[in-house]
C-alpha cells in the first residue's frame, strides 16, 4: 500500500512454480500452473478481510492470499515485522494490527489451506532512516536470513514484493533507483545463499497518477529495474478507472492509469516476465451502500466529499468491467490478480478523518450481485486463452 493509503512501518524457486504456460523467467522452461490455466486470483489484504471472503463462499477459492511484512522488525520482540513467527522459528498465537486490520504472514499462510502467499515486504525508510544503506552493507542479512526460515516452514510457492511500489512518492529512501536496486539485489542474494528455494520475486510498481502529481514529473520506471537474473514477475496496482483524469484544478497534467500502466506492460513484454496485478481494489467505492465518492484533495476533492449514488451497474462499469477487459486483453502476460477485499472504513488508518484518503468498503461478499459477477469474469479469464 502506499503512503497516501497506508502509513505501514512494517537460491529462488524454480520456474515450473511460477505456475505459468509459456512465460518466461530467466532461461528456465515453464509449465501451466496447478489451476490448468496459469492464472492465479489472490485475495487479501489483512485477515479480517481473508476470513470474510473464505467464510462468506460468495466467490471463487484463491490461489493465494496477501501478507504485509515490516522487514527491520522482523527480528524484533513484540511484533517480528508481522511475520507470525519468533526469532527461533516458533508460530506465534498473536496477530498484529497496525491500523488496517490484524495481520501474520504465518497464520496467513496456513490458516485456510491455501498455499500460494503473496508477501509485500516494506523496506522503506519512512521510521527507519538510512536502512537501506545498511541493508546494502549487510547488517540486516540476518532479517533475510529470518525470511528465509520463515519460507522454509511454509508449502509456498512465495510471490515476494521487495520494495512494492518502489516509484511511490510516499516510499522514502526508494526515491534513490540505485539505492532501491542494491537492496532488492541484497536481499536477493542472501535468500538464494540461505537456499530458500520456494520463491520467485515480483518487482511491483504503482503506476499511480496521484505519485505523478506529487513529482509533477513524469518517471522512467525502468531507472528501478534490478535486471532479469533478479526479477521473476512484474507488478502494478491498479485502484482508479484506467481513464480518470485529475477533477481539481492543477497546472500538472499526470495523463491516466492505463498510460502508466501499458508502460510497464510494454516493458515486461520487452523482457519476456509474467505479471501480477499486486493490489488491486475499487478506490473510493463503497459496494455496501452502493456509492461513490472523492478520494483525495491532490485528485478529486476533499475525502470522502461528493459521494454519488450508483447501481450495481454503474459500479461494474466504472472499475470491474475496466479491469477485467485489461486483464482479457492482456491475457498473454498477465497472469496473477490480486484484489483487496476490505472494508476500509472501518480500519483506524483509513477511516475518519481519512489522513490517508477515502477507500470505502470493497468487500465482495456485502454485495452478491457483484460477488456473482466477479465470479463468472475470474472463471472466463481463467479458461479464456
Amino acid at each position: 500500500m502506499h503512503e497516501l493509503r497506508m502509513i505501514r512501518q512494517i537460491p529462488r524457486l524454480g520456474c515450473v512454480l511460477l505456475m505459468l504456460a509459456g512465460a518466461v523467467c530467466g532461461a528456465s522452461p515453464t509449465t501451466e500452473s496447478s489451476t490448468g490455466s496459469g492464472k492465479l486470483l489472490i485475495i487479501g489484504q489483512d485477515l479480517g478481510a481473508i476470513r470474510g471472503y473464505m467464510a462468506s463462499d460468495c466467490c471463487p477459492r484463491p490461489d493465494g492470499l496477501t501478507a504485509y511484512l515490516g522487514f527491520y522488525d522482523l527480528l524484533k520482540d513484540g511484533n517480528f515485522g508481522g511475520l507470525g513467527i519468533d526469532a527461533q522459528g516458533n508460530p506465534l498465537d498473536v496477530e498484529i494490527d497496525w491500523g488496517a486490520g490484524p495481520i501474520g504472514a504465518w497464520q496467513t499462510a496456513t490458516e485456510f489451506g491455501v498455499d500460494g502467499l503473496a508477501i509485500g515486504l516494506s523496506i522503506t525508510e519512512n521510521n527507519q532512516p538510512g536502512g537501506m544503506q545498511r541493508l546494502i552493507d549487510g547488517e540486516f542479512d540476518d532479517h533475510i536470513r529470518q525470511l528465509a526460515r520463515f519460507m522454509s516452514l511454509i508449502k509456498g510457492p512465495v510471490y515476494l514484493r521487495i520494495g512494492y511500489e518502489f516509484d511511490g512518492a510516499w516510499n522514502q529512501g526508494y526515491e534513490k533507483p540505485e539505492q532501491y536496486i542494491a537492496a532488492f539485489v541484497r536481499i536477493v542474494d542472501v535468500l538464494r545463499e540461505a537456499q530458500a528455494d520456494n520463491f520467485v520475486t515480483v518487482w511491483q510498481a504503482g503506476t499511480a497518477v496521484v505519485d505523478e502529481v506529487i513529482d509533477r514529473r513524469h518517471e522512467d520506471i525502468t531507472q528501478w529495474y534490478p535486471g532479469d537474473d533478479y526479477v521473476d514477475w512484474m507488478g502494478f496496482s491498479w485502484f482508479m478507472n484506467p481513464n480518470e483524469t485529475i477533477q481539481v484544478e492543477s497546472s500538472y497534467d499526470p495523463g491516466t492509469t492505463l498510460e502508466l500502466t501499458e508502460e510497464l506492460l510494454a516493458f515486461a513484454r520487452e523482457r519476456q516476465k509474467p505479471v501480477m496485478i499486486a493490489e488491486a481494489s475499487p478506490q473510493a467505492m463503497d459496494l455496501n451502500e452502493n456509492f461513490m465518492a472523492n478520494h483525495t484533495s491532490i485528485w478529486d476533492g476533499d475525502p470522502a466529499t461528493g459521494r454519488v449514488d450508483m447501481d450495481n451497474d454503474a459500479i461494474w462499469d466504472h472499475w470491474f468491467g475496466p479491469l477485467f477487459e485489461l486483464l482479457q486483453d492482456n491475457r498473454d502476460i498477465i497472469h496473477a490478480l490480486a484484489y483487496i477485499n476490505a472494508d476500509w472504513d472501518s480500519q483506524a488508518m483509513w477511516g475518519p478523518p481519512y489522513q490517508s484518503g477515502f477507500w470505502g468498503d470493497t468487500r465482495l461478499e456485502v454485495n452478491e450481485d457483484i460477488a456473482a459477477r466477479f465470479s463468472l469474469a475470474i472463471e472466463d479469464w481463467k479458461t479464456s486463452q
